[in-house]
């Protein structure tokens, strides 16, 4: 297991240190307790390389809904999670969640079971920031801007 940052909220100076699952779930749990949809930015604290700084997973949490949303970016490029049922979402559809009170959009169809979020999250932590191997992921949409 690696050290994780957690940042989520406005108001923290630092991050929060994330080093067992159980902290993970306190933050998860807080997160949870917010109204509205909120994304916690994960990524290793204290990264042996460049590259495994850049290897970091968005846990976009609405505790009022029981779903959440991911997004995992690495040297290899950016996932988005994906419903693994058919959604009336098409990936044109776009739905908010927020980091720090700024607002952030994600497919419509990128919406999960928020214990499959969970467990990713649990994943990331226990793998070293490695890409989880549930949910489904699916490549950014056509809207979502690349770099060039």
């Amino acid at each position: 297991m690696v050290d994780l940052e957690a940042w989520y909220d406005e108001e923290q100076d630092d991050a929060v240190t994330v080093r067992t699952q159980a902290e993970l779930d306190a933050v998860l749990d807080a997160v949870a307790a917010w109204d509205g949809r909120v994304i916690v930015h994960l990524k290793p604290a204290r990264p042996v390389d460049v590259n495994m700084r850049r290897r970091t997973l968005d846990v976009g949490v609405h505790g009022n809904s029981d779903r959440g949303a991911l997004v995992y970016d690495s040297p290899d490029g950016r996932w988005y999670s994906k419903a693994a049922f058919d959604t009336s979402a098409n990936r044109d559809e776009r739905i908010l969640y927020y980091y720090m009170n700024s607002d952030t959009e994600y497919p419509a169809d990128s919406e999960i079971a928020l214990d499959v979020v969970r467990q990713a999250a649990h994943e990331y932590l226990a793998t070293e920031g490695q890409r989880p191997t549930s949910p489904t992921w699916q490549t950014p949409p056509a809207w979502y801007p690349t770099a060039e």
